[in-house]
This record gives C-alpha cells, sequence and structure tokens, in this order.
C-alpha cells in the first residue's frame, strides 16, 4: 500500500470524526432553499396574468385565487428565512448537535473525509461512533451555551421544515406553471435567435422572400395566442 493509499484509507476511517445529519445541515439546507426560490423565480410573471393562471390551472378560479394567496406566503417566507440565514450568526455546532442527539432518522449521516475534502455517506454501523464524536463536541460548551445553540439551530430546523412544508403543499401547481413558463421562454429565445439570423440573412429585412424570413415568420404564427400580451 502506497503512502496516498494509506492517508486515504485512514481518512475513511475517521470521517465519523465529523458527522452531519444527511437530511438536516446547513449547506442541504441553503441548497433546497435555493431551488425553492428558483422554481418561485420561474412563475412570479403569473402573478399578473390572472388569465394564464386560472387556464394553467385548468379554468378553476376559486383554485388559482388559493394559490396566489398561498404562493405569495411562501415566497414572503422563502425570503425571510434566507434573510435570516444570510444576516444572523449560524452557528458552528448546527450541523453537529443533530447528530449528537441522534437525529439518523433524518436520512442517516455523512462523514466528512479529510482526505477527498468531502462528506461521504456513513455505515449504519458507523452511527453510534458518529453520535458519540458529535456529543462529546456538544457537551464541551458551558450549559448556557448548549441552550442558545439549541435554541437557534430548533428555530432554523423549524423553519426550514414549515417551508419545506408548503412548498411541497404547492409543488403540483407549481411544476405545472414552471413547466409552462419554461415552454414560453423557449420559444421567445427561439424567435430571438431566428429574428438575428433572419436579419443578417435578408440584410435588415429587405427581401420578404428570404427562406430565414419565411422561417422567423412561421415561427411567430405558431406561437399560441395566450403567449401575447394583451
Amino acid at each position: 500500500m502506497t503512502e496516498a493509499e494509506k492517508k486515504a484509507y485512514k481518512a475513511k476511517q475517521l470521517r465519523y470524526k465529523k458527522p452531519i445529519v444527511r437530511g438536516l445541515n446547513i449547506e442541504t439546507i441553503q441548497s433546497e432553499l435555493w431551488d425553492m426560490i428558483s422554481a418561485c423565480e420561474d412563475i412570479h410573471w403569473y402573478d399578473s396574468d390572472e388569465e394564464s393562471l386560472v387556464n394553467a390551472l385548468d379554468g378553476d378560479e376559486d383554485e388559482a385565487y388559493e394559490f396566489k394567496i398561498a404562493f405569495s406566503d411562501l415566497e414572503a417566507e422563502l425570503e425571510q428565512f434566507q434573510e435570516d440565514l444570510s444576516r444572523e450568526y449560524v452557528s458552528d455546532y448546527f450541523d453537529v448537535l443533530f447528530p449528537a442527539v441522534r437525529a439518523r432518522y433524518a436520512g442517516g449521516y455523512l462523514g466528512f473525509d479529510q482526505y477527498e475534502g468531502d462528506y461521504y455517506g456513513l455505515e449504519p454501523y458507523a452511527y453510534s461512533f458518529a453520535e458519540d464524536e458529535a456529543a462529546k463536541k456538544i457537551m464541551s460548551l458551558t450549559k448556557k451555551e448548549i441552550l442558545q445553540t439549541v435554541g437557534q439551530c430548533l428555530k432554523i430546523a423549524y423553519q426550514y421544515m414549515a417551508i419545506q412544508y408548503r412548498y411541497d403543499c404547492l409543488e403540483a401547481a407549481i411544476e405545472i406553471l414552471r413547466g409552462e413558463n419554461m415552454e414560453r421562454i423557449k420559444i421567445v429565445k427561439g424567435i430571438e435567435e431566428q429574428y438575428l439570423i433572419a436579419e443578417k440573412s435578408s440584410d435588415g429585412f429587405k427581401w420578404d422572400h428570404d427562406k430565414e424570413v419565411r422561417k422567423f415568420n412561421n415561427m411567430i404564427l405558431q406561437v399560441p395566442q395566450e403567449y401575447w400580451i394583451q
């Protein structure tokens, strides 16, 4: 075994020394938060397009109204949570607290590999070692520090689970609207690209019968009527 292989093997055996819960750690929370924000941004134009929203939800005006209210609440909570995570001090003990309280039910544990510089899944037999290691770090704090750490960590975890629940309740409608918006963006982008091609090919649209100009005009004609903003 080479020296590098020995270091890699040793680092693998010590991954449990720095555990995090797979489904409840700061990096995962921030990643999920950005994904939810991105999904909301993709459909935000529906806010000012009542007719398109109703059509996308099978013509149900009541459902469309309820969705707009719930979606507005979700966006506000996402913005507030993002602000909280960026402005407030997030305890360095957040990731270690949950393994310390044996929260293996939240997807199991990941351990940091010093050699690879990344987190990897821990085998179940190593869970107890990871939990004991995490508990030692928490118990090194004073009682006051433990209370402060637990309070902040539970607040963040609660906000995350509440927002995730709200998003999950709206996910089906969000994905429908997001898909329609992506289709609209794809069509518009294709028309914009063809416009530039046609403009160049016809020397500034001097020749109406130019092949690229005809293609551009056909693309315009094929745009669904509801895509035009009145």
